[in-house]
C-alpha cells in the first residue's frame, strides 16, 4: 500500500514570511543573523521506507551566519504547540517529529572552544519553548561571516537524538499538509 503524504514540515522565511529571526533586545545592531538560503524547507513522504526510517540528508538546509560584538547564543522554537493540517485543523502531528543538526562552517570551533554546539552530532528536537542550539564555548564566539557560519541540516521521522521515537508509520497522522513557523533567537550569551 502505497500512501502520499505531503507534509509542509517547515517554512522558512526571513522577516514577513515563516523562519522569524530576533535579536534580544531588539534592535541590537551589535547581533545580527542572516538567513542565506533554505527559507522553506518541505518533506514528501511518498515512500514507504520515508514512513518508516524518516527522512534527512535530502538537501533539507538552511545556510545562516551571526555576526556579533558580544558572545551570543542562539536558540530555536516552534510558533505553536503541534503541527496543524492545513486541510483540516483537527489534524494534528507532534512537532518532535521534526530535529535539527547544526554544521559549522566558520572559523570559530564548535568543539566547546568558542561555540558549544548542542546539535553537533545528533538532532535536537523541534520544541514549542525555546531550545539552546549553540552558545559561547570557553572562549569567544564574537565574530562575522566567516567565523560564525552554519548549515543547519533538518530531518524529519528518522528516531535520531531526541526526536519522536515512534515511526510515523506507526503515528497514525492523517494525509494532510503540515505547516507552522520556526523562530531562531539570537541573544546576548
Amino acid at each position: 500500500m502505497k500512501r502520499k503524504l505531503a507534509f509542509l514540515a517547515l517554512l522558512l522565511f526571513l522577516g514577513a514570511g515563516s523562519l522569524k529571526s530576533q535579536d534580544i533586545p531588539p534592535p541590537n545592531p551589535g547581533l545580527y543573523i542572516n538567513i542565506v538560503s533554505g527559507y522553506s524547507i518541505e518533506f514528501v513522504f511518498d515512500e514507504i521506507d520515508e514512513y518508516i526510517n524518516g527522512i534527512m540528508n535530502a538537501g533539507q538546509q538552511t545556510f545562516i551566519r551571526i555576526g556579533a560584538i558580544y558572545d551570543w547564543k542562539l536558540q530555536f522554537k516552534a510558533d505553536q504547540m503541534i503541527f496543524t493540517g492545513t486541510n483540516d485543523p483537527a489534524h494534528q502531528m507532534e512537532l518532535n517529529n521534526v530535529g535539527v543538526v547544526v554544521n559549522s562552517i566558520g572559523t570559530n570551533q564548535d568543539d566547546g572552544s568558542n561555540i558549544t554546539n548542542n546539535a553537533k552530532t545528533v538532532p535536537v528536537a523541534l520544541e514549542s519553548s525555546d531550545v539552546t542550539l549553540l552558545t559561547k564555548g570557553y572562549l569567544t564566539n564574537k565574530g562575522y561571516g566567516i567565523e560564525n557560519s552554519f548549515t543547519m541540516n533538518w530531518e524529519m521521522g528518522t528516531r535520531n537524538g531526541n526526536m519522536n521515537q515512534t515511526r510515523m508509520l506507526d503515528q497514525m497522522l492523517a494525509a494532510d499538509s503540515y505547516t507552522l513557523n520556526i523562530i531562531l533567537t539570537l541573544s546576548v550569551y
